[in-house]
């Protein structure tokens, strides 16, 4: 699962594996076997890889982020939000039908 986790963060971020690879100093090779589950990472680079995705070592080894960081996401999104909201409430025109359709698409497809 760790390796699954890396190579989606890596994904995430829009980096290859060499670019990562040249990013933590080690080869490419090593970034694909971490992300097969073929190799371990050491601690230190376990760091590093938190660093470089902007997670926690504990997101990295259990997948789970930790309340902190729950409120933290919880808090950007609610600002997020919060400026959506008043920038569709400025608006001086309606919100035309595919508008309406993308934004409704969003909202049902993070309900659960």
């Amino acid at each position: 699962m760790l390796g699954a986790r890396i190579a989606a963060l890596r994904r995430q971020a829009g980096q290859s594996q060499a670019e990562l690879a040249q990013i933590l100093g080690v080869s490419p090779s090593a970034i694909g076997m971490y992300e097969q589950g073929r190799r371990e990472p050491s601690g230190a680079m376990l760091v590093a890889l938190a660093r470089n995705f902007g997670v926690s070592t504990d997101y990295l080894l259990t997948g789970k982020v930790s309340q902190a960081e729950r409120m933290a996401i919880t808090g950007i999104l609610n600002n997020r939000l919060d400026a959506a909201w008043e920038r569709i409430r400025s608006r001086r025109d309606s919100l035309s039908e595919d508008e309406v359709a993308v934004l409704l698409a969003a909202v049902l497809t993070n309900e659960g």
